[in-house]
């Protein structure tokens, strides 16, 4: 395995605490939902994780599969689908950089910037042409980036902020201190999050994430020598115009020849 996914895989590790900083993220689980009864079933999320998006989408009868690089995050979405009375999703293992399937898909996603984590030009390459082996005539790629903001690439790893807040079950009210810095030769940007306990200030757990940024001219250029056409762009979950000050990137491909 690649090292750069060895490093975000153990990002993934504690499937639990993952579940208790998203729990109140479901806001653009009705923008994947209505993608997927527009585009059609069947649908495959790529970097599904614990189910977050899945699950919510199966229970909405959406014909849809997951895969993830992390087996711990699986087994927590495998237990919740089961808990939900979702068990006909299929949950795979694999970095779908490397993605084989035996099933062709409607619809393939990969949903709030798991694309990012592969660093390497090939890396998103091997997606790319993985996604149109497994995409059924007619099928669509989808695509969830943020979009890289001058203003935040140009912080140096000294400017630490407050980033958020998140709830837990045992230690009440955690803050979130980030910092970061951009490599624009990798165009790779690399941030640390800080996991502290407003009660007593108490580190709690430590992220250092590795992220690609996608410039939109990137992104063009990935899906042209891949043979996608982009057919839809939008700048936000509410599906508004993408311009060059929207937080989101967001992309419908289609692959040539593929009617």
């Amino acid at each position: 395995m690649d090292e750069s996914l060895e490093r975000c895989l153990q990002l993934y590790e504690d499937a639990d605490f993952y579940d208790q900083e998203f729990a109140d993220r479901t806001f653009e689980i009705p923008f994947f939902l209505a993608a997927a009864q527009r585009f059609g079933s069947p649908v495959l999320e790529l970097g599904c994780g614990s189910g977050r998006i899945t699950i919510p989408l199966a229970r909405a009868g959406v014909d849809i599969d997951g895969i993830d690089l992390s087996e711990s995050m699986l087994d927590r979405a495998r237990a919740r689908a089961k808990t939900c009375e979702c068990e006909q999703i299929r949950f795979f293992q694999g970095d779908f950089s490397q993605l084989e399937t035996t099933r062709t898909y409607r619809l393939i996603f990969c949903a709030t910037n798991a694309l990012q984590h592969l660093l390497h030009n090939q890396q998103i390459d091997d997606c790319f042409q993985a996604v149109r082996r497994c995409l059924a005539p007619a099928g669509l790629f989808l695509i969830d980036v943020f979009n890289p903001d001058p203003a935040r690439l140009a912080r140096t790893w000294n400017q630490r902020y407050l980033f958020k807040e998140m709830q837990t079950r045992t230690d009440g009210t955690l803050s979130v201190f980030a910092r970061s810095e951009y490599d624009p030769k990798s165009r790779v940007l690399r941030f640390q999050l800080d996991y502290r306990r407003q009660a007593d200030d108490r580190q709690l757990k430590v992220k250092d994430v590795e992220m690609r940024c996608l410039f939109p001219t990137d992104l063009a250029e990935f899906c042209r020598r891949n043979g996608f056409t982009v057919v839809d762009k939008w700048g936000s979950y509410d599906s508004e115009p993408f311009t060059e000050n929207s937080a989101k990137q967001i992309l419908v491909c289609q692959a040539a020849g593929n009617p």
